[in-house]
Formats: C-alpha cells, structure tokens, sequence
C-alpha cells in the first residue's frame, strides 16, 4: 500500500487532508496511527481492506466514504 509522501507538503488548508474531511478527531487519530494522511489514500481500497486496517470500526468507514463523496479538489490537483 503507498502512502503520499507529499502529503507534508500539501498547504494546512487543502481539502484532502484529513484534518479538513470533517471526520471526527478520533478517526482522524485512527488513520493517522494507520499512517494515512490523505482522503484520496482510500480510492483504490475496497471496504473489505478499509476494515482490515488496525482500530478501523464500520462507523470510520462510513466517515471516510461520506467526506470522500464531498471532497471537491482544486482543480490543478487532478
């Protein structure tokens, strides 16, 4: 599984970090621990893998679906 490497880059504001999802901080924790940055980390993930993740519940993955179908990208971040 790759993780974005840029994702340190990416400015306190950008729509794709999970800071700014909407997820709750203890899901956000979770993924952080899980080490994922991005919303756009889960789009080749089945729920199956999702779930599979360590201190992942159905109500994260829920979360993570819900804030990835409002995530709208600047459009130079295609």
């Amino acid at each position: 599984m790759t993780r974005h490497i840029e994702s340190e880059f990416l400015p306190e504001d950008h729509p794709d970090r999970l800071e700014n999802s909407g997820i709750s901080k203890l899901f956000i924790d979770r993924l952080h621990f899980s080490g994922f940055t991005r919303l756009t980390e889960f789009d080749d993930m089945s729920d199956g893998e999702i779930l599979r993740l360590p201190n992942i519940c159905r109500r994260a993955l829920t979360a993570i679906r819900e804030a990835r179908e409002r995530l709208v990208l600047p459009i130079n971040d295609n």
